[in-house]
C-alpha cells in the first residue's frame, strides 16, 4: 500500500496540472482567431474579397466559381494573357477604386485615359499586348498618352474615333448586356452541338439556382465538346463540380462539363465540335450525370438557346 505522503503529492500534481490547463485554455480563447483567406463555394451570392490560389487552379476555374468574367478578374489583378497564376497568389475578387474608374471610363471597345494611366497599365488591364494596343491607336514610341484621350482597347482597325463610332460602341455594349441578362436576341448565333446523347433531366432555371442543363445516362457514356475551342481547365478543383472541363470558344463564350468519371483532354488542348472529351460519371455528386453550362461574359445562361435541334 502506497504511503499517504505519496498519495497526497500525486493528487496535488493532478490538481496543479488541471489548473495549468485551464489557465492555458483561458489564454487561448482570448487570442484573435487566425483567419486565412477562405476558398469557399459561393452559397448565397456573396463573393469574398480575396482568393488564395491552390495547386491545380486556373483563372478560368476561379472566375467560374464566383460567376465572374475571367477578363475582369485578370484586369483587377494585373494579369495578362495567357493568364498564368501561381500557388499562393492572392487574387482580388472585386475591382479596386482604380478599376472601378476604369470600368466607368470604358465605352464599348474604347477606353478614356484617366490621370495616372500608362499605355502598359491599360494594356495589362484589358489583357492585350502594349505593342498591339499602340498599333490599334496609331501610337509610336515613347507611347505618350493624355488624360481624356480615347483608346481602342478591344481590337479592330486602327482609325480615328468619331462621335458616330462612340455611339455605335455604346449601342453594341447595351445589346451585349441584354443578351447576357437573358434577352432573346442573337444568342442563337453561336450554334452548339449536344454534349451528351442522354436524357435531359433538368433544365436551366435562374429562380431555382439551376445554372445549366443536367443530362442523365450511364457511367462511361461519351461527353462531347459542344463546339470548336480550347480547353482552359481540366481538373477537380471545384468540389461541387467533380471532375470538370471548361472549353473556351471565343473571348465571351465558355462551356463547362461537370461530374465526369474520366477527363480525356488536358489544359491547352484544341478540340473540335463533337469530339469526345470525357466520360460521364458521378464525381462530386451522388448520381451518374452530366451538368453542362454555357457562360457568356462569366455569367451562366440557358444552354438550350444555343443547342441545335437533335
Amino acid at each position: 500500500m502506497a504511503p499517504m505522503g505519496q498519495f497526497y503529492h500525486g493528487w496535488r500534481g493532478v490538481i496543479v496540472g488541471g489548473l495549468i490547463l485551464l489557465l492555458l485554455a483561458g489564454c487561448t480563447s482570448q487570442r484573435p482567431p487566425i483567419s486565412p483567406v477562405a476558398n469557399e463555394t459561393q452559397l448565397a451570392g456573396a463573393i469574398p474579397d480575396r482568393y488564395t490560389v491552390r495547386t491545380g487552379d486556373s483563372l478560368y476555374m476561379i472566375a467560374m466559381e464566383f460567376d465572374l468574367d475571367y477578363r475582369d478578374l485578370a484586369a483587377w489583378n494585373g494579369i495578362t494573357a495567357p493568364y498564368l497564376i501561381y500557388r499562393g497568389q492572392v487574387l482580388q475578387l472585386h475591382p479596386t477604386m482604380q478599376n472601378k474608374r476604369a470600368r466607368v471610363a470604358t465605352s464599348g471597345d474604347y477606353y478614356t485615359v484617366q490621370s495616372g494611366d500608362t499605355l502598359s497599365g491599360i494594356a495589362a488591364r484589358f489583357g492585350v499586348k502594349m505593342r498591339q494596343l499602340a498599333q490599334w491607336n496609331q501610337l509610336s514610341k515613347p507611347y505618350q498618352i493624355h488624360v481624356g484621350q480615347k483608346l481602342r482597347v478591344r481590337g479592330g482597325d486602327a482609325r480615328k474615333i468619331s462621335t458616330r463610332d462612340q455611339e455605335k460602341a455604346r449601342t453594341m455594349e447595351k445589346k451585349s448586356h441584354r443578351n447576357t441578362s437573358g434577352g432573346s436576341s442573337s444568342a442563337k448565333a453561336t450554334a452548339l452541338k449536344w454534349p451528351s446523347s442522354g436524357k435531359v433531366a433538368k433544365k436551366y432555371s435562374k429562380s431555382r439556382g439551376m445554372t445549366g442543363v443536367e443530362f442523365h445516362g450511364r457511367r462511361g457514356d461519351p461527353i462531347r465538346a459542344a463546339g470548336n475551342g480550347k480547353v482552359v481547365y481540366s481538373g477537380s478543383g471545384l468540389v461541387r463540380y467533380g471532375k470538370l472541363l471548361i472549353v473556351k470558344h471565343d473571348n465571351n463564350l465558355l462551356t463547362a462539363y461537370a461530374h465526369n468519371s474520366e477527363l480525356q483532354v488536358a489544359e491547352g488542348d484544341l478540340v473540335k465540335a463533337g469530339q469526345q472529351i470525357a466520360k460521364m460519371g458521378s464525381s462530386g455528386t451522388n448520381q451518374v450525370k452530366l451538368h453542362f453550362e454555357v457562360r457568356k461574359s462569366g455569367k451562366p445562361i440557358d444552354p438550350m438557346r444555343f443547342l441545335s435541334r437533335r
